[in-house]
């Protein structure tokens, strides 16, 4: 008997312009090329929180200006980092990015409730590790970035015959404005 198993799970993501996903597919494609076969598991985002259900249009946009605000403008990244991902089954791995995340950015009852958890430390996913695996060793480059999205995320896991396929899904981009506006 064949059972398969699926989870759906909704996240709150940043993502950066596409020049700067042109940079992160180059790293990704040398983490697959060292033998991580997660490397193109996960989008090129950040995952900020995980929600219960997507966040409104205004919601996103009170979150992109509140986001935009506390960093002035700027994204950095430098070092590795990993972080917990989907219920302990995994960890997700890539640039740490240097972010401020206001309490601000998720004011407002209907908001506050569909919080369930933050992701910390924010990071762009660039491979996604089973549990037992050891972080890579490959750096990233280092990344600064001041064109950058939020937007809604749906992840679905689909366990399949031992191994696990992922599918997602990011909503409508709602851009940060641009500095001092």
């Amino acid at each position: 008997m064949k059972i398969n198993k699926k989870s759906s799970q909704t996240f709150l993501v940043l993502v950066p312009h596409r020049d700067t996903r042109l940079v992160l597919r180059k790293y990704s494609a040398a983490l697959f090329k060292e033998g991580y076969s997660g490397a193109y598991s996960f989008p090129w985002a950040a995952p900020l929180a995980a929600l219960s259900c997507p966040l409104t249009g205004k919601e996103l946009k009170h979150c992109a200006f509140t986001l935009r605000e506390a960093n002035k403008g700027k994204f950095s990244a430098e070092e590795a980092a990993a972080v917990e991902f989907s219920q302990g089954e995994s960890a997700l791995f890539g640039p740490r990015l240097d972010l401020v995340i206001p309490p601000a950015a998720f004011s407002g009852e209907k908001t506050t409730e569909k919080l369930v958890k933050l992701f910390s430390p924010p990071l762009i996913g660039a491979c996604l590790l089973p549990a037992a695996e050891d972080e890579p060793a490959i750096l990233p480059p280092p990344l600064s970035f001041g064109a950058a999205a939020v937007a809604n995320m749906d992840w679905l896991s689909d366990e399949q015959s031992g191994g696990f396929c992922y599918t997602w899904k990011i909503g409508k981009l709602f851009w940060l404005p641009k500095a001092g506006r």
